[in-house]
């Protein structure tokens, strides 16, 4: 109890009663995390970044998003039967406190991303049948062979957490302030204004670390963002919209650069009511949807017209050969009224009030009104889309997906797998799609896995039940003075290298 008192007064220190130079803070702005802790019940793209600097595990992407990398283990090996991953830990590794890392605390980490119920992300550890584990080995047993396995271990929930310093609170407060192995360490969480993390001493390659603090300024407006980056209140600003990157552009001091992602914006339909339970008339809505006018407003010549729910950066996995539908609003409305609807279709599109999507929803309306299609847009909060969604209560709605780890399987396991996500969130069962998508996640033969996800993406285009819109890079603008800003495929910060000069 004494220690965990001794750490609560500590996160209550004021920022003010200690002092860094400006040349030692990097300031990012952005929206507030919830939590800090990635299997808490709530977590996105705030929360991973924060909890990127403080927890770590086993392996990595590399930060162009392609290669599974060593962290805290040093190598591994794979069983024949695919089942047993045995892995080598960086020997004298500490938790930023000072602990020692022992081996119940690898197990206890992995079993919690496993067991945890209000986690999100549990289904990344869902593979997982037992680990044992020293102050040297893991050994991880899977239920069955898995062949996105490595990948999903590099996933941000998969991280090593001190079992010890855990148990001495509750969940409640272990959620707001973990501790871990990597670069940082929280300093001070000012609700509502910033969080504030500073160089962990105790971190293995606390030498290269080039930035003594690292704050996350909460700003949620992106105008009121680019403002404080040009007047120097802020260093780094991400997911620019198009609107303001010409502003990015011209002001002297400021860089705009983007990064590769898995990011792509799409179209959810419900196939269980009409008019989307008759294959018809969603085809014919692909006809009446300009992609490439509406990545051209929204991300600028960052936004491309895509046919595949994959990403190109999924490199190998990617189906190039798919084609987007030529816009041909008169063909739709022909198609329309040979399907028996010669009046044309009337439905609702669901829309959250963040301006990308208020962009998407209107510029849908007005393309698929001349192809017969009346959208009634209603703009409602995230949440209440995504529940409803879930529920299968939305007619239509409009969402992004950035994988979480570098696998085909993730984003195609949940417009597959009916049992799982009910296809997405758009209730279609097409048990021919869920039995190949399995075959493909059991399958260890790389250049197999390559056709049937190629094989999977052609067919979750002609089901025309998820509809991709557009992908986009990561468009970030930042200080001049900022120097070493690397962002991966699902836009993870990498720190460690991070300056800035004076």
């Amino acid at each position: 109890m004494k220690k965990l008192l001794a750490i609560l007064c500590l996160l209550c220190v004021s920022v003010s009663a200690f002092a860094f130079a400006e040349e030692d803070t990097i300031v990012f702005g952005g929206s507030e995390p919830t939590y800090l802790e990635p299997n808490a019940p709530a977590v996105g793209g705030p929360e991973i970044h924060v909890v990127e600097q403080i927890q770590e595990g086993l392996v990595r992407m590399s930060s162009d998003g392609t290669t599974v990398e060593p962290l805290l283990a040093t190598d591994w090996t794979i069983s024949d039967d695919g089942l047993t991953y045995t892995f080598n830990l960086v020997p004298g590794v500490v938790f930023s406190d000072g602990t020692p890392v022992k081996g119940e605390d690898w197990v206890w980490s992995l079993y919690r991303a496993r067991d945890t119920e209000t986690s999100e992300y549990r289904f990344v550890a869902e593979p997982i049948d037992t680990v044992e584990a020293t102050d040297s080995q893991v050994v991880i047993t899977l239920t069955k062979p898995n062949g996105a396995f490595l990948a999903e271990l590099a996933s941000f929930n998969m991280v090593l957490g001190c079992k010890a310093y855990a148990e001495s609170m509750t969940e409640e407060e272990y959620i707001m302030h973990p501790i871990g192995t990597g670069a940082y360490m929280l300093k001070e969480w000012n609700h509502g204004n910033y969080v504030l993390l500073e160089k962990n001493p105790n971190y293995r390659n606390a030498d290269k670390v080039k930035t003594q603090y690292i704050k996350f300024q909460t700003v949620e407006d992106d105008n009121t963002r680019l403002m404080q980056l040009q007047s120097g209140q802020i260093d780094i600003m991400g997911d620019i919209p198009a609107s303001l990157m010409d502003v990015v552009r011209t002001t002297e001091g400021l860089t705009l650069k983007t990064f590769e992602s898995t990011q792509i914006r799409y179209l959810l339909l419900n196939t269980t009511i009409e008019p989307f339970n008759d294959i018809n008339v969603r085809k014919a809505l692909l006809k009446g949807i300009n992609r490439a006018e509406i990545a051209e407003v929204v991300y600028g010549e960052f936004g491309g017209a895509t046919a595949s729910v994959l990403s190109a950066a999924h490199t190998k996995y990617y189906n190039d050969a798919l084609e987007v539908t030529p816009y041909n609003p008169e063909e739709a409305k022909a198609d329309l009224a040979a399907a028996g609807y010669p009046d044309g279709v009337e439905f609702t599109l669901y829309s959250s009030p963040n301006e990308v999507y208020q962009q998407m929803a209107i510029l849908l309306q007005s393309q698929l009104a001349p192809a017969g299609f009346t959208v009634n847009i209603v703009t409602q909060d995230g949440g209440t889309i995504y529940e409803n969604a879930q529920n299968l209560k939305n007619q239509a709605c409009m969402f992004q997906w950035s994988d979480d780890y570098y696998d085909p399987s993730e984003m195609l396991g949940w417009i597959c797998d009916y049992d799982q996500s009910k296809a997405w969130f758009t209730g279609l069962n097409d048990v021919e799609l869920d039995e190949l998508q399995a075959a493909a996640l059991v399958e260890r033969d790389d250049a197999k896995r390559v056709e049937m996800y190629k094989e999977l993406q052609q067919r979750v285009y002609d089901n025309a039940n998820v509809i991709p819109l557009f992908h986009n890079s990561f468009a970030y603008a930042f200080s001049d003075k900022v120097e070493g800003l690397a962002v991966d495929t699902f836009s993870n910060y990498y720190c460690e290298n991070l300056s800035k000069a004076e």
